[in-house]
């Protein structure tokens, strides 16, 4: 059977995204705030890779900042994602 991944994070779930940015020999650190409304997978590549684009994939969060803005991040190793506060139980 294949695995199906697991979601890491509940919708509804609010939380903070560090990422660093490399240009050259330079580094930025870029961080915002959220609730995340649901996590993916995107396809890595494009039309030069063929049939390959569709088999390699990163995984993706989507998350709605406090104005409303909707933000979609591709997540790899370098992706802190901290826990602000659990997402919030029907009841």
């Amino acid at each position: 059977m294949i695995p199906i991944p697991q979601p890491k994070f509940t919708p509804g779930t609010q939380v903070r995204v560090v990422q660093f940015v490399r240009v050259g020999h330079r580094r930025w650190k870029t961080h915002f705030e959220g609730v995340v409304e649901k996590e993916g997978v995107r396809p890595v590549g494009g039309i030069e890779m063929g049939g390959k684009a569709s088999a390699i994939r990163q995984d993706t969060i989507r998350i709605r900042k406090a104005d409303g803005e909707i933000t979609v991040v591709a997540l790899d190793e370098n992706t802190d994602i901290e826990v602000l506060a659990p997402a919030p139980t029907a009841g």
